[in-house]
């Protein structure tokens, strides 16, 4: 029992560290949650595949110069690539991965669920095995897989995806195969006859160079949002049942795990006309501000009709002759006569000028029709007389 909670223990409490590292815009614990249980399953199919791969191998190839190929290619290479996988496939094009420091998250709780059973495994029976992978195996998992984790947010939120996520995986690779190379090798890396101890020393050395390297990832990650998303805080929502905006299944169609937003909708003229999504990626137009920082324009039909934003806001003649019309057909509704009359009165007229064009116009039309035309020997209309 001491020597599961010992191989435990070190992956909750750097799990808890790296959501600590992002309490300022914090990730739903269900999905965090996903990542670990993920990285645990994961462990038993990269078991497989080393095995598989060092049967291919052979042990000439596996065991030379001090175990190189077995600490780069089979267990580097592997464990590195299926965590990479797992955050690639599932979590990369989810709604709430929309900063840097989410790549470091998602992959980091993966990594964490994966050394912790891998852990579990190595160390059952063995309290001294299972404190020494404490300090050193988990935080390197999580140290080399943070350091790629920072490379996937960094491609989910700037692009690059190809060339971001293959440095990434490289970087990790290196650190993981190096840490096995020190520990398999004894410290020598197949120069010489090895020390045990002298790896382990030179394996916790590496540990802590990747942390460094990891801290300083961390901090530039969230420079990188906050220069994305802005620097205020954005807390989780509280859980609730009732949908959020736009019907049954909420924003875009889904509850997002029953997490409602709390901030309004706020729409930027020129923006798409879309709810705004508080795990979405940023927005090209900048952060949701109401009226993109402009006066707001007058309500719909304040002046009797919808109002558009190019023309004047004075009402037009045809809504104020509605108006009055409707108004005073109401009062004379029971005389006939006078509403004839007075509907006619409201006609539009035509200037002086327009109406001496049309009574010239039809005076010609009538000369022209009424004059007589020449006809030939059998009545008919001679053209062109």
């Amino acid at each position: 029992m001491i020597t599961i909670g010992v191989a435990i223990l070190p992956a909750l409490a750097l799990l808890w560290l790296f959501r600590k590292w992002d309490e300022k815009r914090p990730e739903p614990p269900g999905m965090i949650r996903l990542a670990v249980i993920l990285g645990a399953i994961s462990c038993i199919p990269a078991g497989i595949f080393e095995v598989v791969l060092s049967k291919i191998l052979g042990n000439d190839i596996v065991e030379a110069q001090g175990s190189f190929t077995n600490s780069y290619v089979i267990a580097a290479m592997t464990e590195e690539g299926i965590k990479l996988a797992i955050v690639r496939l599932y979590f990369f094009g989810k709604p709430e991965f929309n900063e840097v420091m989410d790549g470091i998250l998602y992959t980091a709780a993966t990594s964490l669920g994966f050394a912790l059973l891998e852990n579990v495994l190595y160390s059952s029976g063995n309290l001294i095995t299972g404190l020494a992978r404490a300090i050193s195996a988990v935080p390197l998992h999580a140290c080399a897989s943070g350091i790629m984790g920072y490379f996937i947010g960094l491609a989910r939120m700037r692009g690059g995806q190809f060339g971001r996520i293959l440095t990434g995986y490289a970087i990790a690779v290196l650190i993981h195969g190096t840490y096995d190379w020190a520990v398999f090798s004894g410290g020598a890396f197949g120069f010489a006859s090895g020390n045990p101890g002298i790896g382990f020393l030179e394996a916790l050395l590496i540990v802590i160079a990747a942390a460094f390297v990891l801290r300083a990832l961390v901090r530039r990650a969230l420079q990188e949002d906050d220069r994305l998303l802005g620097p205020q805080p954005r807390p989780l929502s509280v859980p609730t049942a009732i949908p959020a905006w736009g019907g049954p299944y909420g924003m875009h169609g889904a509850m997002h795990h029953g997490y409602a937003p709390q901030y309004p909708q706020h729409y930027a003229y020129g923006a798409p006309q879309q709810p705004w999504n508080p795990y979405a990626p940023p927005s090209p137009y900048g952060p949701p501000r109401p009226h993109a920082g402009q006066a707001p324009y007058p309500p719909a039909g304040a002046y009797g009709g919808q109002h558009h934003p190019t023309r004047s806001n004075r009402p037009t003649r045809s809504n104020r002759t509605r108006r009055s019309s409707r108004t005073r057909s109401n009062r004379t509704r029971s005389n006939p006569r006078t509403r004839t009359r007075r509907h006619r009165a409201r006609r539009p007229t035509r200037s002086r000028e327009a109406r001496r064009v049309g009574r010239r116009r039809v005076a010609r039309l009538a000369s022209f029709y009424d004059a007589p035309r020449p006809r030939d020997a059998r009545g008919f209309n001679v053209r062109n007389a």
